[in-house]
C-alpha cells in the first residue's frame, strides 16, 4: 500500500476517483452546444470583457491555468492542483487525511492561524512545537514534538508568518526523512521575498509544497493558489475538492497577470518590495519604542514597548497593522506598502520625510495586436530590461534609457509574424505614456533638452516637455530596415512618443550609414531626455511662466 493510501481517511478512499485528466482537459470544442449543466443560456447583465462568459461554469481545473502554474513553479501539471488560494489547499489536505477525534496535525507556533483553525473545524488534534525565544526555527524541537504523536500533517511556513523566520531547506528535508509517515507541507506563500530556495523541485513522497499568487503577484482578491505534491496525493485531494473551485473571472485574471510580457514587471516589483522592506527596517531602528525588527516576507515583524498606545495612534491615522501578541508580547506585523502608504506608517512612529515623491510609473497596454507591460523609474538607472521581439529595437530603447539615465523594464508580445508595425508603434505609445505618468506634475524638471552627438553622423534632438504634442523629423534612410526595425517606422516612433508624452520633439539626422543614423537618433533622444527630466535647484518650481504644463 502506498504512503498516500496508508495515510488517507477510509471515507476518502471509498469515494470514486476524480478524473483529474478530464478535469484538466479544457473547455468544450468551439461550436459545441452546451445543454448539460443547467446553466442560464443568456449573457450576464454585467459590463467588462471577462464578464461575457460568467453565465457558464468554468473548467474544473483549467488546463491552461494548471500548465501556466506548473511552468511558473517548475513542476509537472499532474503534480499540481489549483485551489482558492493556498488556504483552500490546507483545508483540503486536512479533510483528506485527518479523521475527526483521532488524527492530528503539527504546527510550529507562532505561525499562520489557518492551520490550526481548519484542523479544529475538522475535529483533528493540533500538536504544537515552538520557535526559540529569539524566534528561530528549531528542527530538533519539531521532531521531538512529533515523535510520539505521529501527526498526519506537519505544516512549516517558510518564511514564517508573522515572524519572518526562515526555515532552512535542509531542515525540511531532514524532518521529512525522519517522519516518513507524516506529510510535511512547506507553505511557501512568501518564498519570493526570501533568500532560501523553493522546495518544489524536490516534491515527492511525503514532501508537499503550497504556493499562492496573493503575495508576489498581486492577486489576493482573485484567491488563486495551488498544492504541489505526488500525483497520487493530488488525486486523493481532488476527491475532496468542489467541482468548480475557481471563478472564471479569477482564472482570466490569473492568466492575464502571468502572461510572459508581465513577468519582468513582477520581478521588478518583487525586488522593489524587498528593497523597500530593508529601507523601512533601517528607518524604524531609530524609533525608541521599537525593541526589535525582523524581516522575511513582504512584511516586517516588530516588537513594540506599548502596543495599546500604538494601536490608538494607528486608529487616529486610519492605518491598519496586524497585532500578534501570541508571537511576542508587543508583536506587530507591518506589510510593505506603496511609497505613500509607507510614509504614512512611518509618520505614526514620528518619522517624517521631506524627500520629493519618486517618479515611477507602471503601465499595461493590451490591444488585439499587442500586449505590453512597462515600468519606469526616472530616479534610478537600473534595472534596464527590454524585450520587444525585435532585437535592434530592444537595443535602441536600451540606449534611450541608458543615455536618459532612467530605469526601464519593457516587454511586448505582438503579431510580429504579420508585420512589425503594430509592435513598434504600440511600444512607442506605451513608453511615452509611462514617461508622462512618471513625470507627474513636472515640478523641478529642466523641461527643455537638446543633444547634438556627432561621429560619422550628425543627429540633433530637441525636446520640450511642454504638455503640447508636436513632432518634426528631418532625415531619410536608404535601407528598408536595420536589424529587423523598419526604417520607415523611425519617424513614426518619435511621432508616437511626442503624442503620448505630450511633448514637442524635433529630430534631424544626416549621414551615410543607416544603422548609425538610426542609433544616433535614439542616443540623442536619450541625452535630450536626460536634460529635460533632470531636477533643478530645490526641485519644486514649475518650469513655466504660465504656472501649468
Amino acid at each position: 500500500m502506498s504512503l498516500a493510501q496508508r495515510l488517507a481517511r477510509s471515507e476518502i478512499l471509498a469515494l470514486p476517483p476524480t478524473d483529474t485528466a478530464a478535469a484538466a482537459a479544457g473547455a468544450p470544442i468551439g461550436g459545441s452546444i452546451k445543454l448539460d449543466a443547467n446553466e442560464n443560456p443568456f449573457l450576464p447583465l454585467a459590463a467588462g470583457a471577462h464578464a461575457a462568459s460568467v453565465n457558464r461554469y468554468p473548467e474544473p481545473q483549467p488546463a491552461a491555468l494548471r500548465q501556466r502554474l506548473a511552468d511558473l513553479y517548475g513542476c509537472a501539471p499532474a503534480q499540481l492542483w489549483a485551489t482558492r488560494g493556498s488556504d483552500d489547499a490546507i483545508d483540503l489536505l486536512i479533510r483528506a487525511f485527518c479523521r475527526p477525534g483521532v488524527d492530528s496535525i503539527a504546527i510550529v507556533e507562532p505561525t499562520f492561524s489557518a492551520y490550526a483553525q481548519f484542523a479544529r473545524v475538522q475535529g483533528a488534534h493540533v500538536i504544537s512545537a515552538r520557535l526559540t525565544e529569539d524566534l528561530r526555527f528549531d528542527a530538533d524541537a519539531v521532531l521531538a514534538a512529533c515523535a510520539d504523536a505521529k501527526p498526519k500533517l506537519l505544516f512549516l511556513c517558510t518564511p514564517n508568518n508573522p515572524t519572518g523566520t526562515p526555515v532552512d531547506p535542509a531542515d525540511v528535508r531532514r524532518i521529512a526523512a525522519t517522519l516518513p509517515d507524516t506529510l510535511v507541507v512547506a507553505d511557501e506563500a512568501y518564498i519570493e521575498f526570501a533568500d532560501t530556495s523553493s522546495l518544489v523541485p524536490e516534491v515527492g513522497g511525503n514532501l508537499l509544497v503550497l504556493r499562492t499568487l496573493s503575495k508576489a503577484y498581486g492577486l489576493a482578491g482573485a484567491r488563486v493558489g495551488c498544492l504541489i505534491a505526488d500525483p497520487e496525493i493530488i488525486e486523493l485531494v481532488a476527491r475532496c475538492s468542489p467541482p468548480y473551485p475557481l471563478p472564471s473571472l479569477s482564472i482570466a485574471a490569473t492568466l492575464d497577470t502571468l502572461a510572459p510580457e508581465r513577468m519582468p514587471l513582477h520581478a521588478d516589483r518583487i525586488a522593489r518590495l524587498r528593497a523597500d522592506r530593508e529601507t523601512l527596517a533601517d528607518q524604524l531602528r531609530a524609533v525608541p519604542e521599537i525593541q526589535s525588527i525582523r524581516t522575511g516576507g513582504n512584511f516586517l515583524f516588530l516588537e513594540v514597548a506599548d502596543p495599546a498606545a500604538l494601536a490608538q495612534r494607528l486608529a487616529r491615522a486610519g492605518i491598519r497593522l496586524r497585532f500578534r501578541p501570541n508571537a511576542a508580547p508587543g508583536g506587530v506585523r507591518v506589510t510593505v506598502g506603496t511609497e505613500a502608504e509607507n510614509a504614512a506608517m512611518l509618520a505614526v512612529f514620528g518619522l517624517t520625510e521631506s524627500a520629493r515623491p519618486s517618479r515611477r510609473a507602471e503601465l499595461v497596454r493590451d490591444t488585439k495586436e499587442t500586449r505590453i507591460a512597462v515600468a519606469i523609474d526616472l530616479d534610478r538607472a537600473e534595472p534596464r530590461s527590454i524585450a520587444t521581439g525585435i532585437g535592434f529595437y530592444d537595443h535602441m530603447l536600451d540606449q534611450v534609457a541608458a543615455h536618459g539615465g532612467f530605469s526601464l523594464t519593457l516587454a511586448c508580445s505582438g503579431d510580429l509574424e504579420i508585420d512589425p508595425h503594430h509592435s513598434v508603434e504600440d511600444i512607442a505609445l506605451a513608453l511615452g505614456t509611462a514617461l508622462r505618468q512618471a513625470l507627474g506634475d513636472k515640478r523641478g524638471i529642466g523641461r527643455f533638452g537638446f543633444a547634438l552627438p556627432m561621429d560619422e553622423v550628425r543627429a540633433e534632438v530637441l525636446i520640450d516637455l511642454s504638455g503640447r504634442p508636436f513632432s518634426k523629423f528631418e532625415g531619410t534612410f536608404d535601407t528598408p530596415d536595420v536589424g529587423g526595425l523598419p526604417t520607415q517606422m523611425v519617424p513614426h516612433i518619435f511621432r508616437s512618443l511626442a503624442d503620448s508624452m505630450a511633448a514637442a520633439i524635433h529630430v534631424k539626422v544626416e549621414g551615410d550609414n543607416d544603422h548609425h543614423k538610426v542609433e544616433g537618433c535614439f542616443k540623442a533622444f536619450g541625452r535630450a531626455l536626460r536634460m529635460g527630466l533632470a531636477i533643478e535647484g530645490r526641485g519644486d518650481a514649475l518650469p513655466s511662466t504660465k504656472g501649468v504644463l
